[in-house]
């Protein structure tokens, strides 16, 4: 079963309000990775195989971000671990299509 996980990044001490380049090196590693995601304006959804793959996942985001001079990251999260039906972002916009 696939466990869904909403997460927003947010990177404290940058010099800038805007953080779309931090976003956007955390699809960078999401790609990488072959992980499935959905973005929305505020989260993003993940499709994880495992929920322990989600520890890996986030120290490599917060390395990421060091590297770009990050030195406090603060990181929200929502996690459907659903393991009675199909728990996928496509099965879950197909629902709400009907």
């Amino acid at each position: 079963m696939k466990v869904l996980v909403d997460i927003a990044v947010e990177p404290l001490g940058t010099s800038s309000t805007s953080i779309s380049k931090y976003v956007k090196k955390v699809f960078e590693i999401l790609n990488r990775r072959g992980i499935r995601y959905y973005p929305a304006p505020s989260m993003t959804t993940i499709e994880l195989d495992d929920i322990t793959q989600l520890g890996y996942l986030l120290k490599e985001i917060n390395d990421e971000l060091e590297k770009m001079g990050v030195k406090r990251v603060i990181t929200l999260l929502k996690i459907d671990d659903r393991r009675d039906k199909e728990n996928s972002i496509d099965h879950k916009l197909e629902v709400i299509k009907k």
